[in-house]
């Protein structure tokens, strides 16, 4: 039965992905259509069906969406682009010089929160006004570039709560099977720093490979009373600053206040439609926004997927293809290869959670180190940019920017696949075997 169960699912992936692929269906229907199945095959529960509509990087969407709707009514966007466009020079190079700030800024704050979706959603929060109004630099351009810098570069460095503490966690699977060789705190550094550089620079000279296209934001603008200059007035501009920074900070500091981070952005848009800064109505029925409703329907499928033990089966193939006595290269360009591969559609915990063990045993019986296997594992997890399942923040990508999968394919494989095979260079000459 559980091996029905799995074979359901799996079909049930593939019709998603056959859909996606096609473009000729609404994304979001194609997400419900898909958990419906699931459901009706008995599959999944309606719980699980549903696990998406109430999980907390969607709540946070939701009013995150709708402040950064907010902000492009104050003169807080026109600052910042006056900001990245200073410098002089053309055209091309002010447009350049933004992308490349762009994406420094989200690998830096990418160092200081665990939440992919809460910096996609911070950036987003200027870039809604700044993109749209520019010829070139379109949001559906930029926005899945700057989540492959966001999330390939989270926790690299050893700061913050994650690149402080990652190397305890990889170092907990290491000496289950007797290895005394461990990892260091600036071991993902050292294996990953030059990878990550050459991705940035990748994101931001490729970007133009997605299409131009202006994006329809009415879906996150929020109706308040304008000034003549079509501009909320002074005080109201305040009140969605001070907003702002409070949702922004709150969701920095998730790691030490808990989920109750997500729930900031509602609270602050409770008051601002108390203040009669946002229009209560309409954010009511912006909860219900194509957007919205298919990252959480993409959730569900992601969840069930990941529930389902697909990612089990997979590492035990992995063991029968690698067989009894594999070489330290074998092994570390496997494990990338079905990493990568399996990031796209399963969460990036579970796809590292499930392959790092079987790595170490898998090195214990050859005789190898197990570093450079661990942090290529590791890293290529957060390789997650191909597929909206791959992570919220694809998802948003796909909903925010009217994406497919063939146009994100054409972008962000070459990028995913250059950096993966960089790490795999880096983590055996840090760590050879």
């Amino acid at each position: 039965m559980e091996s029905m169960a799995l074979w359901i699912v799996l079909a049930v992936l593939i019709l998603f992905i056959v859909l996606m692929l096609s473009g000729k269906f609404d994304f979001a229907g194609v997400g419900l259509t898909c958990l419906a199945i699931l459901v009706l095959t008995g599959v999944a529960s309606i719980s699980q069906a549903l696990s998406g509509f109430y999980d907390k990087n969607v709540v946070m969407l939701v009013g995150m969406f709708a402040i950064a709707g907010m902000l492009g009514q104050t003169d807080f966007v026109e600052k910042i682009k006056d900001v990245l466009l200073s410098g002089g020079g053309n055209k091309q190079a002010g447009n350049l010089r933004l992308v490349f700030s762009l994406m420094v800024i989200a690998a830096i704050l990418a160092q200081f929160t665990t939440s992919q979706s809460s910096i996609i959603m911070i950036m987003m929060s200027f870039m809604l006004t700044i993109c749209n109004e520019s010829d070139d630099i379109k949001l559906s351009r930029i926005l899945l570039p700057l989540t492959f810098v966001m999330t390939s570069w989270m926790g690299k460095l050893p700061v913050g709560s994650t690149g402080a503490t990652t190397y305890l966690m990889l170092n907990q699977f290491i000496e289950a099977t007797g290895e005394t060789r461990l990892l260091d705190i600036f071991s993902l550094m050292k294996c990953t720093l030059i990878p990550g550089i050459v991705g940035v620079l990748y994101s931001a000279l490729t970007y133009k490979w997605l299409p131009k296209r202006d994006v329809d934001i009415s879906a996150f603008e929020v109706r308040a009373k304008k000034g003549d200059d079509g501009k909320l007035p002074k005080n109201k501009q305040i009140i969605v600053y001070v907003g702002f920074i409070i949702s922004a900070v709150g969701l920095f500091l998730a790691p030490s206040i808990g989920e109750r981070a997500y729930f900031l952005p509602i609270a602050v848009c409770i008051v601002m439609i108390v203040l009669k800064v946002m229009d209560r109505q309409y954010f009511l029925n912006s909860i219900m926004k194509g957007p919205v409703l298919m990252c959480a329907t993409i959730m569900g499928i992601a969840n069930i997927l990941t529930d389902s033990g697909a990612g089990t089966v997979i590492g035990e193939v992995i063991l029968d293809i690698l067989g009894g006595h594999p070489s330290g290269m074998m092994i570390i360009i496997v494990f990338a290869v079905v990493t990568l591969i399996s990031t796209s559609f399963l969460s990036n915990t579970a796809t590292f959670m499930v392959y790092i063990p079987i790595a170490c045993n898998v090195c214990a019986a050859a005789g190898i180190d197990p570093r450079a296997v661990v942090v290529t594992i590791y890293q290529c997890s957060l390789l997650s940019v191909i597929t909206p399942m791959a992570n919220t923040g694809s998802a948003i990508c796909f909903s925010a920017c009217n994406l497919n999968i063939r146009e994100t394919i054409k972008q962000t494989l070459p990028g995913a696949v250059l950096c993966a095979a960089l790490v795999v260079i880096n983590s055996v000459l840090v760590y050879p075997f």
